[in-house]
């Protein structure tokens, strides 16, 4: 009896992990690829968006400082926030607004 609930556990476990993975799996490149590439410019500056604020970035390892990252590709991802603070006053001036995020 004990093998047979033990089992029935561990399928649950398997299923609610699977499902997850399945999830992450579509969640995870909308948010990082096709979300900031959306109606993208012409420019340099304007090619994708970047996002601002502490929680969201960190979940998704920085990826949501994707301006910087374009603009600077062999920048680090964990250098890409410092970037950020060190670009603000030059996005500011060419017009370009950061989205904030949590």
């Amino acid at each position: 009896m004990t093998a047979v609930a033990a089992g029935v556990a561990l399928s649950r476990g398997l299923l609610v992990y699977a499902v997850m993975m399945i999830a992450g799996s579509w969640v995870y490149p909308l948010l990082t690829v096709h979300l900031p590439h959306r109606h993208y410019g012409d420019t340099p500056l304007t090619q994708t968006h970047t996002l601002r604020g502490r929680v969201v970035p960190a979940m998704f390892l920085e990826l949501t400082y994707h301006l910087e990252h374009h603009l600077y590709p062999q920048v680090p991802s964990h250098h890409l926030a410092r970037l950020a603070r060190r670009l603000d006053p030059v996005l500011a001036e060419a017009g370009v607004k950061p989205r904030k995020v949590i």
